[in-house]
């Protein structure tokens, strides 16, 4: 069944604009039905719909639904290399359990598709929600405006591990038993040309632990994907 984002208030739900069009108009429900709704934030609820008017719908809470969540609230840090690789990695990692997305800017990153953020920004967000819907899930991932990798590095306040291409031994599983098994994690991810040598040096100083993701250089989103399904 699908579920439909909404502002919860004790018994009641209120879906409204886009997301209550696409309700009553795409998927046909009317009052009296029964949908799942959640608000966003991990909280998932049965409710019946109560109300329906043009961009506006109201409804009853019925009951709580349990909602599974990952051990581990995870951060992706990643270079963009294309638009449509940018918005596979927020579908697919979305529905892996990355809790937020925080694009870089790098010395080889895409820089372009990182320009007039406000104007772009939107249509993410509806992927990340739309793979939120899809795949269940009651908590909407967070998309950070970009950073430069140096800035980004120097926010010291979670555990972090750096994909790096030239490590050759120390795995994801290593970093996160040297890291002591943390309950939130950045794992950073490069550009299509890799780290420069400049960026592992500001990593290395800022604690970040470079790891190996196997024997093969990967293509950048795969390695998002790839990254978080493991450490997920």
């Amino acid at each position: 069944m699908p579920q439909y984002l909404a502002d919860i208030k004790e018994k009641e739900f209120f879906i409204e604009g886009e997301e209550a069009r696409h309700l009553t108009v795409v998927v046909r429900h009317a009052e009296g039905e029964q949908i799942t709704v959640f608000d966003g934030k991990g909280k998932q609820y049965k409710g019946r719909i109560e109300r329906v008017q043009k961009n506006f719908v109201r409804g009853t809470l019925l009951s709580a639904v349990e909602v599974r969540k990952s051990a581990l609230e995870l951060e992706l840090c990643f270079a963009p290399t294309s638009r449509q690789t940018f918005e596979d990695v927020l579908d697919k990692c979305t529905q892996l359990g990355v809790v937020s997305f925080q694009p870089l800017s790098t010395q080889r990153s895409e820089y372009d598709l990182l320009k007039k953020w406000e104007t772009k920004a939107a249509r993410w967000r509806q992927i990340i929600l739309s793979a939120c819907k899809q795949c269940d899930r009651g908590d909407v991932p967070v998309l950070k405006e970009p950073l430069p990798f140096p800035v980004c590095a120097a926010h010291k306040e979670q555990p972090s591990l750096l994909a790096y291409e030239a490590e050759d031994t120390r795995t994801l599983s290593w970093g996160m038993e040297k890291l002591g098994h943390p309950a939130s994690l950045r794992i950073y991810i490069g550009p299509a040309g890799g780290w420069a040598d400049e960026e592992v040096v500001i990593a290395a100083e800022c604690g970040i632990l470079p790891v190996t993701l196997g024997p093969h250089i990967l293509r950048a989103e795969t390695a998002c994907i790839a990254a978080c399904a493991k450490l997920l």
